[in-house]
C-alpha cells in the first residue's frame, strides 16, 4: 500500500481525537451562559452571565425577547393583590404602583442607570423642563459614574435602588439577595449622604416572603409601575412616546430606562406632550406622600338606628306589640352602639396596586 493511502484512512482518528478534545472544554463555557437572564442560583464568581435584554444597549436579538416573569406589572397596570399596609396610613404602604391624587400628579422613573452617554443628556433635558424624576440605579453603576449620581441629587431628582447588578432576587439566596440590596444602599449613601429606602425588584419579581425579609432588615418600601412602554424592547422613540401617552393617568408611575438612545429621544417629546396635557411631575417619595387613602366608613351613616320610642309600661304591653297585624318590633331595643362592632379597615383603591 502506498504510503498517502495509509495517510488518508488514518485521517478519521485524527479527527475523532480533535472532536473529543474539543467537547471537553467548549461545555465548561457554555454551562454559564443564562440566555434568560435569570442568575444561577449561586454563580461561581468566574461565570458569565448573559445581560438581559433590558441592559443591552444594542440590538436585542429575537431570541431574547421574552415577556417577563408571570404576575408582572404591564403596560395596563397591575390588579391590586390584598392590602399590605401598616394601619390605614395612606404613606406607611409596603408596595405601591401608583397613588391616588387629587391633582395631575405623576412620577417618571428611569431604571437601569446611570449611563454615562445617555444619562447626562437626559439630565439636561429634565432640567430644561424643570421636571424632577426618580432614578432606579445599579449599584454596580452608580460606583463607576458617582458624578452623574451626584448632579442628580443636585438637580433634585431621587435616587433609589434597583439592585446590584440586576438579578431576580427570588432566584437566588436569600443572603446574596440581602447583599445585592445593601451593596447598593450603602453605594448610594456613600455618594449622596442619603438614606435610601425605595426599592424597585429587577423584573418587579418578587415573593411575599422576600419581600417581608426586605421589609423588615433594610426598611424597604417596593415601587412598582402603572405604565411600561416596554422601551427595552422596542427601540423606537415615537411608539414610546405613543405608549406613555396612551396609558397616562393622575397617579401613575411611569417606567422607562436611560441607558437607551430611543428611550431618551423619545423624552423631550413626550414630556412637552404631557406637560402640554396639564400633568406635573414629582418625584416617587412626592407622589406617596400625597397618596390619599380611602374615607373610613362611618357604620352610623351606612346604617342608621331607627328613632328610639317611648317604652311600652310593662311586659304584657311589649309582648303585644306585633299585635294582630304582624308587625315587626321597633328595633332600638336591638340596635348595638355604633362602637361596639368594630369594622374592618378599608382596603386601598385599586390605582394603589399594591404588590
Amino acid at each position: 500500500m502506498k504510503p498517502e493511502v495509509k495517510a488518508i484512512r488514518g485521517f478519521p482518528a485524527l479527527l475523532a481525537a480533535a472532536l473529543l478534545s474539543a467537547t471537553v472544554i467548549v461545555p465548561a463555557c457554555a454551562q454559564t451562559l443564562t440566555p434568560s437572564g435569570t442568575a444561577p442560583s449561586a454563580p461561581p464568581t468566574s461565570t458569565f452571565t448573559a445581560p438581559h435584554p433590558a441592559l443591552m444597549t444594542g440590538p436585542v436579538p429575537s431570541s431574547m425577547m421574552e415577556p417577563p416573569p408571570p404576575n408582572l406589572p404591564s403596560s395596563t397596570g397591575m390588579a391590586a393583590p390584598a392590602a399590605e399596609a401598616t394601619g390605614t396610613n395612606p404613606h406607611n404602604l409596603i408596595a405601591y404602583s401608583s397613588a391616588t391624587v387629587d391633582g395631575p400628579y405623576i412620577a417618571m422613573t428611569f431604571d437601569d442607570g446611570p449611563n454615562p452617554e445617555t444619562t447626562p443628556r437626559l439630565l439636561k433635558m429634565l432640567e430644561q423642563r424643570g421636571i424632577k424624576a426618580t432614578f432606579f440605579v445599579l449599584g454596580s453603576r452608580a460606583v463607576a459614574s458617582p458624578n452623574i449620581i451626584k448632579q442628580m441629587i443636585a438637580q433634585g431628582h431621587e435616587v433609589a435602588n434597583h439592585s446590584w447588578d440586576h438579578p431576580q432576587l427570588p432566584k437566588i439566596p436569600v443572603a446574596a439577595a440581602d447583599k445585592q440590596i445593601g451593596d447598593t444602599n450603602a453605594a448610594i449613601e456613600q455618594i449622596t449622604g442619603l438614606k435610601i429606602h425605595n426599592l424597585r425588584p429587577p423584573y418587579g419579581a418578587m415573593t411575599p416572603a422576600l419581600r417581608a425579609h426586605l421589609r423588615e432588615k433594610f426598611g424597604s418600601t417596593f415601587i412598582y409601575w402603572s405604565v411600561d412602554p416596554l422601551d427595552w424592547k422596542d427601540r423606537n422613540a415615537q411608539v414610546i412616546h405613543d405608549r406613555i401617552l396612551k396609558n397616562v393617568h393622575p397617579g401613575a408611575i411611569i417606567l422607562s430606562h436611560d441607558i437607551h438612545p430611543t428611550t431618551v429621544d423619545a423624552m423631550p417629546k413626550t414630556l412637552d406632550d404631557l406637560i402640554a396635557k396639564g400633568y406635573k411631575f414629582v418625584t416617587v417619595s412626592q407622589l406617596i406622600a400625597m397618596n390619599k387613602a380611602m374615607p373610613e366608613p362611618k357604620v352610623a351613616s351606612l346604617n342608621p338606628a331607627p328613632k328610639k320610642k317611648p317604652k311600652p309600661q310593662g311586659t304584657a304591653a311589649a309582648a303585644n306589640t306585633t299585635g294582630s297585624t304582624g308587625t315587626k318590633p321597633a328595633t332600638t331595643a336591638t340596635a348595638k352602639p355604633v362602637s361596639a362592632k368594630p369594622t374592618a379597615a378599608p382596603r386601598p383603591p385599586a390605582s394603589v396596586g399594591l404588590y
